[in-house]
């Protein structure tokens, strides 16, 4: 088959049409690629198909002879023999619970491992040059992949930068590489972006922080609005402090807006 290719698959069926000199409902199109607009100018990628012309169909004139019908003698019911009805029994051809089946299981996340790795490759190259384009010099490589969830780490001299204001723009930049794993095809992936180990410390500071809200909190009386963070921080807050018997948390707000609020129990 002929590749043909355009903006949309509509655009790339008339290529195909115009090519071949024959109408679009005479082609039989297999679709190679699917459009993509691109995520802020990278990974655009135009519709992709296969075209080839319909075979004609011959029909074929069939006539119908019309046998004579012989009438069978009836036959005595009372001297025939009880015919068991057939019973369907269900048989085990393998298929059944394959998908539990060990090397199954194993062979579908090694795929979902590749997948994540190769798509987290196209992740490091693209945060490489937005952080250019942000006069910042970076190096991002894959520390850490499951099937689900890749750790990248930015090496550069310029972590401060990379980092930005109480973690804003790694924040963002995480929410960023989210998206473009979920538009290359690695949906529901969990991205973490780490540079100088910055999230090791923000985990000690986020705990600092949470036993001096506490202490205001049991000695006001009142609730202590903490600074917007992003999901995982919040977790962290709300996982350290659910057993305290002095304080609850709860989220407020929209993300990126959202925070942690520490109050006194009921």
């Amino acid at each position: 088959m002929v590749v043909y290719t355009g903006k949309t698959i509509k655009e790339a069926i008339q290529v195909a049409s115009r090519s071949l000199h024959k109408p679009e409902k005479e082609l039989k199109v297999e679709i190679i690629d699917q459009p993509r607009k691109g995520f802020l100018g990278i990974g655009r990628r135009p519709a992709k198909i296969e075209a080839t012309v319909k075979p004609p169909v011959v029909k074929k004139a069939a006539t119908t002879v019309k046998a004579p019908v012989i009438k069978k003698p009836k036959k005595d019911v009372s001297m025939q023999a009880p015919v068991a009805k057939e019973v369907d029994v269900p048989t085990n051809d393998g298929k059944q619970g394959s998908d539990q089946d060990p090397a199954v299981i194993a062979a579908r996340h090694e795929a979902n491992l590749r997948h994540t790795r190769n798509t987290g490759q196209q992740l490091t190259v693209y945060l490489k040059k937005v952080f250019s384009t942000l006069g910042i010099e970076t190096k991002p490589e894959i520390s850490k992949v499951a099937a689900h969830a890749i750790t990248i780490d930015i090496k550069t001299v310029q972590s401060g930068k990379v980092i930005g204001h109480h973690g804003r723009r790694i924040n963002a930049m995480e929410q960023i590489s989210a998206a473009f794993m979920n538009y290359h095809g690695a949906p529901k992936t969990a991205v973490i972006l780490d540079t100088s180990n910055y999230r090791q410390r923000r985990q000690a500071a986020l705990h600092e922080i949470a036993e001096r809200a506490v202490t205001e909190v049991v000695a006001s009386g009142q609730a202590v609005y903490l600074d917007p963070m992003p999901a995982r921080e919040r977790k962290q807050l709300h996982r350290e402090l659910e057993d305290n018997d002095h304080v609850r948390t709860y989220s407020h707000g929209r993300d990126p807006y959202r925070s942690v609020v520490i109050a006194p129990k009921d």
